[in-house]
């Protein structure tokens, strides 16, 4: 059996990024596992769209789905306070880890899910931070 690998740019309402203000949030588009994918993982980037300071991070979220649980045609995804924390990341420099901009790669563990959403809060109280994702499935695929 042969595989491949496949990466896949997480979108915000059809756009590659989301500028999320301070002390708000933002839900990506969804994404949905191909039946063939055995393994997978994400990349977050946050990027402080001013001057950061201490306090300037970003918590990610995922929000997993396996159908339609509620029966009534649609995808049901985990609630936001029920949703699996990823990381946080922390665009402070002078913080250990921070960095602007914040990069780090995540493994996913439930792919065996249909889907999900990646829920963003910027935690700053005073700046907009720039969200991004990328998920990468390790395929498999009939030889």
């Amino acid at each position: 059996m042969a595989s491949s690998r496949v990466e896949t740019q997480i979108t915000w309402s059809s756009a590659s990024s989301l500028s999320i203000s301070s002390a708000s949030n933002g839900t990506s588009d969804a994404f949905t596992f191909d039946a063939s994918d055995w393994a997978a993982a994400i990349q977050l980037s946050a990027d402080n769209n001013g001057t950061p300071a201490s306090g300037d991070t970003i918590s990610f979220y995922v929000l997993w789905t396996s159908g339609d649980i509620l029966g009534d045609s649609g995808s049901d995804y985990d609630t936001v306070e029920h949703a699996q924390h990823l990381y946080t990341l922390d665009t402070y420099a002078t913080n250990t880890p921070g960095e602007d901009p914040a990069r780090r790669t995540v493994p996913l563990n439930n792919i065996a899910a249909l889907g999900c959403k990646i829920y963003a809060v910027n935690n700053s109280s005073g700046r907009s931070i720039t969200a991004r994702a990328r998920i990468v499935t390790q395929r498999g695929a009939v030889a």
